[in-house]
């Protein structure tokens, strides 16, 4: 029997900075705690798991009126960050994130231009080393779609596009 919670403290205490594995040991008070500076409204959250680790990505409307999206990884201290710009402001040339993790900078991703709301953000990986986001959101016309962006310069003519109707 002690040698039982012995083996469950040691788990407990090398899986300690893993994101939720305290939490399954240990309950809700042991949870891990994501924050955002200068969140104004949460709008969504993915997770993706990579290499044992999963990353989630919070999507939030900050104080400064851009929605962001931030990426919170459980092993690596650098994470990155998008911000949703409207269509008449320039894009990043790069849409990796790996630019943002170094220089603190966030991603400059632009909106379609009858993007009335955000509804959430997801990203996943395409590869191993490449991610997709899809944004979905409300469009002018009161139509919800979701438009894939793709991190490389070549991939960004081949986005792909999903149209989602709510049959009442």
């Amino acid at each position: 029997m002690r040698q039982a919670r012995w083996c469950m403290m040691v788990a407990v205490l090398v899986s300690i900075s893993c994101g939720r594995t305290p939490s399954r040991y240990l309950g809700r008070d042991h949870r891990q705690a994501l924050s955002v500076a200068h969140g104004q409204k949460f709008i969504s959250i993915s997770f993706d798991k990579n290499d044992g680790s999963t990353d989630k990505d919070i999507t939030y409307l900050a104080a400064d009126g851009y929605v962001y999206t931030q990426e919170f990884r459980d092993v690596s201290p650098l994470e990155g960050i998008i911000r949703w710009v409207p269509a008449n402001e320039d894009e990043s040339f790069l849409r990796t994130r790996a630019l943002s993790r170094w220089t603190g900078e966030p991603v400059n991703l632009r909106l379609p231009e009858d993007c009335r709301e955000i509804l959430g953000v997801d990203v996943g990986f395409e590869t191993k080393s490449t991610k997709t986001k899809n944004l979905t959101f409300l469009s002018t016309d009161g139509k919800i779609y979701s438009k894939e962006y793709r991190d490389g310069i070549l991939n960004r003519n081949f986005e792909g596009w999903l149209e989602i109707t709510l049959n009442k």
